[in-house]
């Protein structure tokens, strides 16, 4: 057993560094490392004291504002209990109007206003008039005056001078204005106070200065309010006693109210500006003082709401490199009064003499640093020289630098080392060029394949555009003329059926299209979720529906299993789910000729953790119940699917690839259907959905795919049954008449913009080319233009380019049938005002006309009818107070089986059967029309 040494990791540590960096380490840190540690403790223990020192003062200067300011605004609450008691006593009464009254009132109020000094005002109102009687001390020359406001003066606001007898001189100074003292804010505020009360900080009628009142109501034995007594004060004693503290050497001090707003200084100027006649408050950030400026801008970023400073707080910041210390004490009294003290002492003030420490002690340390190098670099010379040598060697070696030889003559163990490193050198000059002859070989053949990989995604591109164009143009005449199809009142409901098979067929072809778009835009990482709340046993009851019939027609079994725990409205991305239930279901009934697909769903362990193919008869499908009832949790939840057939199979070497584009199984080769791309779709789509889908299969016996994704629960309000789209019907009335120019090369697309726009009264023309349509616009000046951007002669962009030129007030829409983003970016680029793509719907261009041009329609009104959690079953007997005429004409709808019809009838009984209505496109979602269809028969058999 060995011992093993504390100080084994350093000295592995040092056979690893530089002989060089072994022998100064040492020297620095010995010498530097001292002197720097007794630097550095000294200018802690500096700042330490300092910062305590800084705190004491600002604590101490803290408690002596306070004590003055509760001193000074003590004064008024005192005058105002005095006069309190003056009139309890029956010395002062409320009968203003009274001449022997107010010359009673007048005296009184000059021997109290000759005793404090610090009083600008001292006043009485009365409640039972609104009259008034104050005293004033104008603050520039200290004169006072009387502020009447009574019958003698009709209730005018006058003031008047004293005479040498310490009188009221009956003629006024100056006019007054009309005065009731009861709607006054300050006698409001204090009558609901019911209380002794502080004021709002306000500027006097005439002087340009800020006042501070304290009001006091006064009840009589009845509890009834007799009057209001007042004592005003200006706050430039504050700003003076602020003014003569001494805040450090160059600190300064502010007081700021619970807004932010400056009540007083200690410097020179004024808390407020001046505006005309009106004097302002302005908060700290507005000071001319640069001190006071920074900080009251350094606290409103820290603060954002200064009536949360209930205690003493400390800041700092950096003002022109210099710290400055912050301390903020909260100022409040007894009535509600609250103000914030800021004292400001820049950390200078304190620091000097510790900063000159600090810089000797840091010229110190870079001596002694410099002193040990020096040593260090002799000393690592006269031992290293021969090692730096042999090492300098080595590093021409690796600069492929093989034939130049060592230049150390010594017989010891260094010079074998060289001799050694000559003899390598020409071994590796040898194998290194061997080794880049066949480095430029690979090079050549990696570029030559780089190219190749190139060109054929160039050529994808290229595809995907063309085809995209080229399907993508007639699918715009067949979804367009098929849309304004279905707004003909001329077809019969056979024919109007034939229009929306058209209609679908278009969109099936269009979404086969958008597969092969979609595997492109998933493999440039281009594709996201669209999630969205849904009933997602209404979709699982629409995909059993749609596969049904045709497993049947194959004389397959199909079940579908739902777990009761399956939650029925979720939010998540529904076409995308869709989707890839469409896409395995169909696949499992394609190569299933015998036996039958069984689909299974439940939430999270509920489905049996085992994969099993199937070899007994399927089980009966579990019944389609509600969800439980509870709180909706809005945590991500996991949703599990199971589809499993018995079908063809798939080999376990092909199991791997079925999930790659274009990848098929010897089965899907053998079918002749399909393009591979369903599986790798899917398989994207789940990720997306936040899950993972795996595949078990057995040649000839069959194939389970296992798949699951990530859900919230939604609530039933949330889900939306019925389509929200609108149809535009006419212009508004009044509409402005409109020229618009139809641009496009194709004679079928013209015609189907002239079909949708001409029964709404647009002046329309086309054109066959950019430059008929250049033409036309210089004759005939259109609002707008509907550009197709390849044609023939002059192309969309060169055309737009043209008459961009010179007018930019037309509106030009580019219609395209390509689908790649960036092409977008370049359309827009090119002066064009919008991008529509083909084939567009037709609320699309409905949209473009409203945008561009302010145009106006009237729409068909929608309606919408949401599905409640609490559908309850209902029979004939809730149908008995419908009129017979309405259970006709629902009973024809569903024998038609128009969904869109049933649920429009449906809703036109909402205003006066809100939850039998509800009720019934309950009913109608669940695709329950056979017990729904014989309700109506009863009903309509009993009316």
């Amino acid at each position: 057993m060995f011992f093993k040494s504390p100080f084994a990791p350093l000295i592995s540590l040092s056979k690893k560094l530089p002989l060089r960096v072994v022998l100064l380490v040492p020297f620095v840190l010995q010498i530097s490392g001292t002197v720097g540690l007794v630097g550095y403790l000294s200018f802690k223990s500096g700042r330490e004291a300092t910062s305590n020192l800084a705190n004491r003062l600002q604590a101490e200067i803290s408690d002596r504002l306070t004590s003055q300011l509760e001193g000074y605004l003590a004064i008024p609450k005192l005058i105002n209990r005095i006069n309190a008691d003056a009139i309890a006593r029956g010395e002062l009464n409320f009968d203003l109007d009274s001449p022997e009254s107010a010359v009673e009132i007048e005296r009184y109020f000059w021997h109290q206003i000759q005793l404090f000094e610090s009083i600008t005002w001292v006043g009485l109102a009365s409640e039972s008039s609104g009259a008034y009687i104050g005293i004033t001390r104008q603050s520039e020359e200290q004169k006072l005056e009387f502020g009447i406001s009574n019958r003698g003066n009709n209730h005018y606001f006058t003031f008047y001078d004293i005479d040498e007898n310490d009188r009221r001189n009956s003629e006024p100074l100056r006019p007054g204005a009309p005065y009731d003292s009861r709607i006054r804010p300050w006698y409001k505020s204090t009558a609901a106070a019911k209380r002794m009360n502080w004021g709002n900080i306000y500027s006097g009628l005439n002087t340009q200065t800020l006042y501070l009142s304290n009001t006091n109501p006064i009840y009589d034995d009845r509890d009834r309010l007799v009057g209001v007594t007042s004592v005003d004060f200006t706050l430039d004693r504050i700003n003076s006693f602020l003014n003569d503290f001494q805040i450090g050497r160059s600190g300064e001090g502010f007081i700021i109210d619970r807004e932010g707003n400056l009540v007083a200084t200690s410097t020179d100027e004024d808390p407020f500006k001046i505006q005309g006649e009106n004097v302002e408050r302005i908060s700290p950030r507005n000071s001319n003082n640069l001190l006071i400026r920074a900080t009251g801008e350094y606290l409103e970023q820290e603060i954002d709401n200064f009536s949360e400073i209930r205690a003493p707080r400390s800041f700092s910041f950096q003002l022109e490199g210099t710290q400055q210390l912050i301390r903020l004490t909260p100022f409040r009294d007894e009535l509600g009064l609250e103000w914030i003290i800021v004292l400001v002492i820049p950390e200078t003030d304190f620091m000097k003499q510790i900063q000159a420490n600090t810089r000797n002690t840091v010229i110190l340390c870079a001596i002694a640093l410099i002193v040990a190098i020096v040593l260090g670099i002799f000393t690592a010379r006269r031992v290293t020289e021969p090692i730096l040598r042999l090492n300098q060697r080595a590093k021409d070696l690796a600069r492929g630098q093989w034939l130049s030889a060592t230049t150390i003559e010594r017989e010891d163990e260094l010079g074998e080392l060289a001799k050694s490193f000559d003899s390598m050198a020409v071994q590796l000059h040898d194998a290194f060029a061997t080794l880049e002859h066949r480095v430029e070989e690979r090079t050549a053949e990696l570029e030559i394949a780089k190219e190749k990989a190139d060109a054929a995604n160039k050529a994808k591109s290229v595809f995907l555009a063309n085809m995209s164009h080229e399907l993508r143009t007639p699918l715009n005449a067949i979804l367009g003329f098929s849309q304004i199809l279905t707004r003909s009142q001329r077809l019969d409901p056979e024919q109007q059926e034939s229009v929306n098979l058209i209609n679908r067929s278009g969109e099936y072809l269009l979404s086969l299209i958008n597969n092969v778009l979609n595997l492109s835009k998933i493999e440039a990482g281009k594709i996201g979720l669209n999630p969205s709340s849904f009933d997602l046993y209404r979709l699982l009851d629409d995909l059993e529906d749609m596969f049904y019939i045709k497993a049947e027609a194959k004389r397959l079994q199909f079940h579908f299993e739902r777990h009761d725990n399956v939650p029925r409205y979720v939010f998540t991305d529904e076409l995308k789910l869709r989707q890839v239930l469409i896409n395995l279901i169909n696949n499992a009934i394609k190569f299933t000729h015998d036996g039958g697909i069984s689909v299974r769903i439940g939430y999270q362990s509920a489905l049996s953790q085992e994969s099993f193919l199937i070899s007994d008869p399927l089980p009966n499908p579990l019944p389609r119940g509600g969800e439980q009832e509870g709180e909706i949790n809005k945590q991500p939840i996991t949703i599990d699917f199971e589809i499993e057939d018995t079908g063809e199979g798939i080999a376990p070497e092909e199991i791997p690839h079925i999930f790659e584009a274009f990848g098929q199984s010897q089965s899907g080769i053998n079918s002749q259907e399909g393009t591979g791309l369903g599986l790798p779709i899917s398989c994207k789509f789940i990720q997306l959905m936040g899950g993972k889908i795996t595949a078990k299969s057995q040649v000839g016996q069959g194939t389970l795919f296992k798949f699951d994704i990530q859900v919230t629960r939604a609530k039933p309000s949330e889900i939306v049954f019925g389509g929200s789209k609108r149809r535009a019907i006419s212009l508004a009335p009044n509409s402005e008449s409109y020229r618009l120019l139809i641009v496009d090369d194709k004679p079928i697309n013209r015609r189907l913009l002239l079909a949708l726009l001409g029964p709404f009264g647009f002046e329309l023309k086309e054109a066959a080319n950019g430059k008929e349509a250049i033409a036309l616009w210089q004759d005939w000046h259109p609002h707008l233009i509907w550009m197709d951007l390849r044609m023939p002669v002059t192309n969309g962009y060169e055309a737009t380019q043209t008459i961009r030129k010179s007018d930019g007030e037309t509106i030009i829409l580019a219609i395209t049938a390509s689908v790649l983003e960036e092409e977008k970016a370049v359309v827009l680029a090119s002066g064009f005002d919008d991008f529509i793509r083909k084939p567009f719907r037709e609320e699309s261009i409905f949209m473009a006309l409203e945008k561009h041009l302010g145009v106006v329609f009237i729409y068909e009104e929608a309606k919408k009818i949401t599905i409640s959690e609490n559908s309850v079953k209902i029979n004939y007997t809730n149908l008995n107070n419908l009129s017979g005429e309405w259970l006709r004409i629902l009973h024809i709808a569903i024998v038609e089986g128009r969904v869109e019809k049933i649920e429009e009838i449906i809703s036109e009984i909402q205003p006066k059967h809100e939850q039998l209505a509800i009720d019934l496109l309950d009913l109608v979602a669940r695709y329950e029309f056979e017990y729904l269809l014989k309700i109506v028969e009863e009903a309509d058999a009993l009316n």
